[in-house]
């Protein structure tokens, strides 16, 4: 993989998790609203998406 890729998923990994961990802080603790857990989940899906391309252009994912 190449470095710059292998940075990149690393922080786009990195990213993801942290909006998960958060997700489940607000969750846990409070009642969200659909407009914050909305938010945190477009966040994800393009962290989710970045990755993906990611591995397509390092021929890992077709």
């Amino acid at each position: 993989m190449k470095e710059i890729n292998l940075i990149a998923a690393q922080k786009d990994i990195e990213d993801a998790l942290s909006a998960i961990e958060t997700m489940e802080e607000i969750l846990k603790n409070e009642t969200p609203s659909k407009d914050s857990i909305k938010e945190k989940f477009v966040f994800l899906s393009g962290k989710v998406q970045q990755l993906e391309n990611i591995l397509k252009e390092e021929g890992i994912l077709d």
